[in-house]
Formats: C-alpha cells, structure tokens, sequence
C-alpha cells in the first residue's frame, strides 16, 4: 500500500510540472516595460474586472515600468484580467479585504516601490485615460517647475471659504451647488476651482484642495509632511486633509485643466451601496469633517490659506506663454 503522503507528492508533482510548463510559455515574451522608469502608477479596483482592460491598456500600451494594482475586496474575476494584463516584472497585483483606498494608497507609497519612486500616480477604477500621456508629461513640467509643488489633481478642485464643527444633522444635511459655489448646512461652504479650458489646451493653476483621483505626488516631500492618516478610514476627506497640511506647512497643491479623462464610468463602489450620496453620508464623515475643523479652522477662516493660494497664482506666467498654457 502506498504511503498516502507520498500519493499526494507525486500528484503534486505532476500539476507542478504542468504549471511550470505553461509559465514557460507565457514568459516568451520580449516586451520591455521601461516608460517612465521614475513614477510609481497604483490603481484601486473594486468589482470592476469589466473595465479593467479599458482602465489599464493605455498604460499597458505604453509601456509603464512600474505599475501597483490593489483588487480590494473583489469577488469578480478582476485578478484573473489584471494578472493577464499586467506582465512586466515590476508589475504587481495585490488582493486585500476591502481595506479601502486610504490604506492601499499608504500602503504603496511606503513601500519600498514606493519610497524609491520620484513621483506616485494615484488612480481609481472607473476613469479611462487617453493613450496619450501628454496631460501626464504636462503634469510633471509642472512639477519641474516649482520644486514646492507636492500634489497635482487632474480631477479638479476646491478652495474653502470657511470651515466651521459639523452641525448635528450633517450626516443629512443637503449639499448645495449654485454655479461655482458650494455648501454644506452650516458647516463648510467654498467655491469649485475647476474651470473648462480652451480646445485642445491643458492649462494650470493653484488651489487649496486637489480632489483625487488622479493625483500626481511628488514622494519624498509627501512621505515626510505628511500621509494617508488612518484617522480618516475607511475614506473621505483625506486628501482635503494633506492639500490642507501642506499648504500648511509651505509647499502647493496644483490642478492640471483640460486632460481628456472620462470619469465616473459606471456605478462606483460608494454609489453602489448609497453610503455617500447628496444628501447622506456615514457617520465617521462627520468625525473626519471635525478632523479637518480642528487642524484648519484658524489656518482658512483668518484667510492666511487664501492668501497663500493667491500668491502662488500671481506667480503664474500668463497666458499663453510656454509650459503653463500649451
């Protein structure tokens, strides 16, 4: 009688043989992923296997050195597609429970990938981008060209007015857009900085708050003023809260206009769950609203983030001279 721990080796065995044969073939590949050989591109994906091809071919197409992929809670076949796409030895697919994209985000950029890229490219799963990179070569001109600039948003913005302690009701209270303005009850009104540029033309300006995603962050001055804090978790308002602290603390925020990225293409996971709609959102919003309250109120209400805001856009050459309006 076969001893049954020797059964299961040979069986084993012979899948493992199999396997390997099957990689060999699929490692014939010539293809050199070399672009961008300083930025870091990480993607957040939940349930989303039916666009990832879309989301992810221009970068494949390109040919992007280096690339994170964080299926977060999927139960679709998004690891299966990413594996198939994703082929370049510094190209990475890593699964997690739901952990939400303040986590994953902080988890790439202090990894050793992370730490050793010169610039992160912060992406969700339901924006399709142009295969041309133009708006991403524009973007780090820009980062070229004021060695403060940490973070620049491709999505738009949002300049504060004023901040005041979340009401009672603000997990119900209505926000309210008219035009360029917004609000929030009693707790936080301010004014969008997006803008529609002309024709083909990608232009540039400052704000206090790039709203993500994409955003391009330059890493090392990221990493040591400030982080994705957990304080925030599972999500919003981080990134209000580092455009916030480093404006704070010197550095700026940038948004890059006119980048042909179609955006909110299906149901996002939020949407999909009515946790975040107009009218209603989570408890711990409320929490993170008072967080931004307590570290900012006197820094936007006494105008001094303004006045930062201000004085970095009068630097700005007019236009249409090279670099800022091309």
């Amino acid at each position: 009688m076969n001893n049954p721990i020797q059964e299961i080796h040979d069986t084993a065995s012979v899948i493992s043989l199999g396997k390997w044969e099957k990689l060999k073939a699929l490692k014939k590949s010539d293809i050199k992923f070399d672009a961008y050989e300083n930025l870091l591109c990480i993607f957040q994906t939940f349930n989303k296997s039916h666009l990832l091809k879309m989301v992810l071919n221009p970068f494949v197409e390109a040919r992007i050195k280096n690339i994170m992929l964080f299926a977060d809670g999927c139960i679709d076949e998004t690891v299966a597609e990413a594996q198939a796409l994703l082929t370049g030895k510094n190209h990475s697919i890593i699964v997690l429970n739901d952990l939400h994209e303040i986590h994953n985000y902080r988890f790439a950029l202090t990894s050793e990938w992370g730490k050793k890229s010169e610039f992160a490219l912060l992406m969700q799963d339901d924006d399709l981008y142009p295969t041309d990179f133009r708006w991403l070569d524009y973007g780090l001109e820009m980062m070229k060209k004021d060695p403060k600039l940490v973070v620049i948003g491709f999505n738009g913005g949002q300049n504060i007015k004023s901040i005041h302690k979340a009401s009672d009701t603000f997990t119900q209270d209505t926000l309210l857009i008219n035009g360029a303005n917004y609000s929030l009850g009693n707790s936080v009104e301010g004014s969008f900085a997006s803008r529609t540029s002309i024709g083909e033309h990608l232009d540039f300006n400052y704000a206090q708050v790039s709203i993500r995603a994409p955003h391009l962050i330059r890493v090392a001055d990221f990493l040591q003023n400030t982080k994705f804090d957990p304080l925030f978790e599972p999500f919003q308002d981080d990134d209000t809260n580092y455009c916030l602290e480093l404006w704070s603390k010197g550095f700026h925020i940038g948004l890059v206009h006119g980048a042909k990225i179609y955006r909110n293409i299906g149901i996002g996971g939020m949407r999909l769950s009515n946790t975040l709609t107009i009218n209603s959102r989570p408890a711990h919003t409320q929490r993170n609203h008072n967080l931004l309250f307590d570290r900012y109120a006197n820094f936007i209400n006494s105008g001094e983030l303004a006045d930062r805001v201000k004085k970095a856009n009068s630097s700005i050459e007019s236009k249409p001279k090279k670099l800022l309006y091309l």
